[in-house]
């Protein structure tokens, strides 16, 4: 559900008022810069991200109107974040192995995704669901794992758990959603 505030943000950067950046600044800024700060472990990269992501969401809006504000501020971020990992992975030729949140689907199984481009947004919703279904707990450890790209040993260190009690339960997740994105008719066996 919006809150009457992210709609105001909404309603500023509709109206291109500069306030809008300010606004987003002082409501959601800590949070965008935690999460490029997560992601790419560096305080200038972090500030540099969190200052592109108002840029882009200047560009953005319209003509996108987001339902949820603060989703969309956050997979901008991200999303820019991850494309500088990417820039300094490729400029180092570190190939370490970083999994991306869609890329959860390739972990989840090796069944063809049936995906039409009409049916992209439906994936995304049903992914919502089947999250807004988990305890807190496994919430917790499935974002960490698959939108913060934090590894098993990070989570432990976050989660307080042995690296067993990680593994297992992103297994477990693994294996639900496997079959909750079978039964919903996104993979064929």
């Amino acid at each position: 559900m919006e809150k009457k505030s992210d709609s105001k943000l909404i309603a500023l950067y509709q109206s291109r008022s500069e306030i809008a950046i300010s606004e987003t600044k002082s409501m959601y800024g800590r949070l965008i810069y935690s999460v490029a700060h997560d992601l790419l472990k560096n305080n200038s990269d972090a500030e540099e991200c969190e200052n592109d992501t108002y840029l882009g969401l200047w560009k953005s809006i319209p003509p996108a109107e987001p339902k949820n504000f603060k989703a969309f501020c956050l997979k901008i971020t991200r999303n820019l974040a991850i494309k500088k990992l990417d820039y300094y992975r490729a400029e180092k030729r570190d190939f370490a192995k970083t999994i991306y949140y869609e890329d959860v689907l390739n972990e989840v199984s090796d069944l063809e995704l049936h995906l039409s481009d009409d049916k992209e947004s439906d994936l995304s919703q049903c992914i919502d669901e089947f999250l807004h279904r988990l305890d807190k707990k496994k919430k917790i450890i499935f974002v960490l794992r698959y939108w913060q790209l934090m590894s098993v040993k990070e989570i432990t260190e976050e989660c307080g758990m042995s690296k067993s009690q990680v593994e297992t339960i992103l297994c477990r997740i693994r294996k639900q959603l496997r079959n909750w994105l079978i039964e919903r008719k996104f993979y064929h066996e």
